[in-house]
């Protein structure tokens, strides 16, 4: 599982790298933002997944192909899916349909060119933890917020999060999943202690997000720390 938690990370560093700037370029020139994000999808798949690039991978289960040209063909895959899969406005809950399948055909799409065999060579699921570590970020910071902001774009049109929000939010959830990583039983002191923070702050109006935004990103940052921290400390 190697190279899938490899390619799992490059799938969204485009969104955690230009976070601030991917919003603009998409009403800009969407077919241009959407280069962006499969330029650097592509640069961080070869890279992070160099040393296996000319192994034999089972491209969609049908047939073995070299790894590099796996990854060129998923980073077309990729830019199809970002270019024109959208059911946003046009169909109830659509944005986090969008979202549920875009998703889950990307990473069906990883699964099904990923060579196993490396899993072997490692015995472990969650194969290296600084891979896992930078996933976790990763999810925690831009994945749940774009589940966020599709659900709340559904629900709440006339309250879409602001770029303060959005960053605000995914601060507080990064630090609940670094706080889930402390050796011990002191990471559920410092829980307590940043949830009763976050509560007041929103009491007093500091953080003005919905319930929605607030809980399920606490809970969301919650798991998938709880799921890091086992990898760290128990070797799933």
């Amino acid at each position: 599982m190697i190279v899938f938690w490899r390619l799992f990370l490059s799938l969204y560093m485009a969104d955690f790298l230009l976070f601030h700037k991917l919003p603009a370029l998409e009403a800009q020139n969407r077919t241009r933002a959407t280069a962006v994000r499969t330029g650097i999808f592509l640069l961080f798949g070869f890279l992070l997944c160099r040393r296996y690039l000319l192994l034999e991978w089972p491209f969609l289960g049908v047939i073995d192909l070299p790894g590099w040209l796996c990854i060129l063909l998923f980073g077309i895959f990729f830019a199809c899916v970002r270019q024109w899969f959208n059911f946003g406005g046009q169909i109830r809950l659509g944005h986090v349909l969008t979202f549920v399948i875009k998703n889950t055909f990307l990473w069906l799409f990883l699964f099904l060119c990923t060579p196993f065999l490396v899993l072997y060579h490692t015995g472990n699921f969650f194969a290296e933890p600084w891979t896992i570590f930078c996933v976790g970020v990763v999810v925690v910071t831009r994945l749940l917020d774009e589940l966020i902001t599709a659900l709340e774009r559904d629900l709440y049109e006339d309250t879409l999060p602001t770029f303060d929000e959005q960053w605000m939010l995914m601060t507080v959830r990064l630090i609940f999943f670094l706080i889930m990583l402390l050796p011990g039983v002191r990471w559920l002191i410092f829980f307590i202690i940043w949830l009763g923070t976050c509560i007041y702050a929103r009491r007093i109006r500091l953080m003005d997000v919905t319930h929605l935004a607030f809980y399920l990103g606490i809970t969301g940052a919650a798991i998938v720390g709880l799921l890091v921290r086992l990898r760290f400390y128990w070797m799933i």
